[in-house]
Formats: structure tokens, C-alpha cells, sequence
């Protein structure tokens, strides 16, 4: 299974078909792992369905199904996501006293883990999985028949381009207001950009893995800050130990320092003139793509 566009595609159509069943399948088969591995199996179909609508918004210029596809695809992924925000609160809690004495938030510890452990039985984790597979099974059908339209090599460069400069755009606007909605917005971009370079990366190897590793860095630092930002939003909430003000202040302290990391990662992805970028990538892919 490659999550990249080949030389060996006969179209970007064959590409767009080719990836997009291959993402289903796999999501499809991790609907049926065995219930004691659930966590694990929404991570990866999550991770599946974002990698399709990565796909989708690179050849959304020339790709007539994308505002149905696309919106068919978040709702499958939305069928079992809550049991995986159940976990992150924990994970996040933890992490922020990897160098610290948990001791004296046990006792908001075990708030949060009693509010993750309200989980759906096994009879209903059964049913949300099923009523997932036969979404994706749905998809996949119409995914043997998904086209694309127009000149591939500017359906490539419409593309690139735009969720390039969103992401720039996303890196200017947190880093002049620094505030938790403007970082999510950028996390997003940036993810829609790095799943770009990973579908791209074959027309110029070197150059371009070089560029994703960067920018894979800079998106799991804004995964991060998006975490603490969601444990935050919980401790501001009702009915929580006193010991949750002194979390809050570390939970603040941490996500400042991420997301400082953050813009300096991202000062040196978005360097030059906006449009070097897809200009350059797009020299690469042009000789295939005038055959396609």
C-alpha cells in the first residue's frame, strides 16, 4: 500500500482510484479487529480517513466528487472518533508529570479516568464498528469508479498551491495572535500540506522527504499544542479537584513553550517566496504528468 502518486499511474485518475481503495481496504479491515484492540484500530482508520481527504484536497480542482466524498469520508471517521478523545485526556495528563510528583493530582486523575472509562459496551462497540464498515464499504464502491477532470499537471498545481498558502497563511496569523483557535487552524493546513508532500514525494525524492520530514516535525508540535488546548478546555470545566488550578498553570506553561517551538519549526518551512515551492515540485511531475 503506497501513499504516493507513481510514475507508473496511467492518469491522476488511475492515482486518485488506486490510493483511495487502498486507504478503504485497509480502514475496512481494521473495523474488524478484535474489541480489546479498539483504541488502536480507531487511531488507524482516523489515520486512514485523513490520508483520503488529504488525497481529496490535492486533486479537488479537478475532482467533480469531492465536496460528497469528502463529507462522506469525516462522517465514517466521526462514527468511533469519541472513543478516541476519551483517551487523550489522559495521555495529556500524564505527559505534563513525566518529571514531576503525581502525588498531589491523584485525586484529579481519577476524575478524568472515571470519565474515560464511561465507554460504550461491547454489544455497542460492535454495532458503531459494523455501522462504520458499511459506510466505508459504500465509499469504496464509488471509489472504483472516482475521475478527475482537466489538465493533470494544473489540477496538481491548483493543489499544492493552495494548501500551501493556507498553511502560510496559518502560520502568520498564530504567530501574530498566538491565541489556541488560530494554532488549530495552522495544525490542520499543515497537515493537509504534509499529506501533499507524501503523495508528491516520488517526482523528487531527496528534496521533497526532506521538506516532509520538516514538516511532519512541525505538525506533530501542533498536535501537541491542539492536546493541551482540549485537556485545558476540561479543566475549566465543573466539578474538578482544587489540585486541577496548579495542572492548569503547568498545562499553560507547557502549551506556551510547544507552541514558541512551534513558530521557530515553522519560520524555517515558510522561507522564500510563496509560490517557489509549488513551482519547483511542480517541474518534477510535469513530464508525467503531460502523459497522464
Amino acid at each position: 500500500m503506497t501513499y504516493r502518486i507513481l510514475e507508473t499511474d496511467k492518469s491522476l485518475g488511475h492515482a486518485l482510484r488506486r490510493i483511495g481503495v487502498d486507504q478503504l481496504e485497509a480502514a475496512i479491515d481494521d473495523t474488524r479487529r478484535p474489541l480489546d484492540d479498539a483504541d488502536a484500530a480507531v487511531h488507524d482508520i482516523r489515520k486512514h480517513c485523513k490520508k483520503l481527504r488529504g488525497l481529496f484536497r490535492l486533486v479537488r480542482p479537478g475532482f467533480p466528487d469531492y465536496a460528497e466524498e469528502n463529507a462522506a469520508v469525516r462522517d465514517a471517521a466521526r462514527m468511533t472518533s469519541s472513543l478516541r478523545d476519551a483517551g487523550v485526556l489522559l495521555k495529556t495528563f500524564d505527559a505534563l508529570l513525566i518529571d514531576t510528583d503525581p502525588a498531589p493530582f491523584d485525586g484529579l486523575r481519577a476524575t478524568l479516568a472515571a470519565e474515560t472509562g464511561r465507554s460504550l459496551s461491547e454489544a455497542e462497540l460492535s454495532a458503531a464498528f459494523e455501522q462504520q464498515r458499511k459506510a466505508l464499504k459504500a465509499i469504496r464502491k464509488r471509489a472504483h469508479h472516482w475521475k478527475t477532470q482537466g489538465n493533470s499537471d494544473k489540477v496538481l498545481l491548483k493543489g499544492l498551491s493552495k494548501t500551501w498558502r493556507r498553511a502560510a497563511r496559518g502560520f502568520d496569523q498564530a504567530a501574530q495572535s498566538k491565541d489556541p483557535e488560530s494554532f488549530h487552524e495552522f495544525r490542520k493546513r499543515t497537515k493537509d500540506h504534509w499529506y501533499h508532500s507524501r503523495l508528491l514525494q516520488g517526482f523528487w525524492p531527496g528534496p521533497i522527504r526532506s521538506h516532509r520530514d520538516q514538516v511532519r516535525t512541525l505538525s506533530e508540535r501542533l498536535g501537541e499544542y491542539q492536546d493541551l488546548s482540549v485537556f485545558l478546555e476540561r479543566l475549566d470545566g465543573p466539578d474538578l479537584p482544587v489540585s486541577s488550578e496548579q495542572m492548569r498553570l503547568i498545562a499553560l506553561r507547557r502549551r506556551r513553550q510547544i507552541g514558541d517551538d512551534a513558530l521557530a519549526l515553522a519560520s524555517k518551512v515558510f522561507v522564500g517566496d510563496i509560490d517557489d515551492l509549488p513551482r519547483s515540485w511542480q517541474r518534477r511531475w510535469k513530464p508525467w504528468a503531460k502523459s497522464a
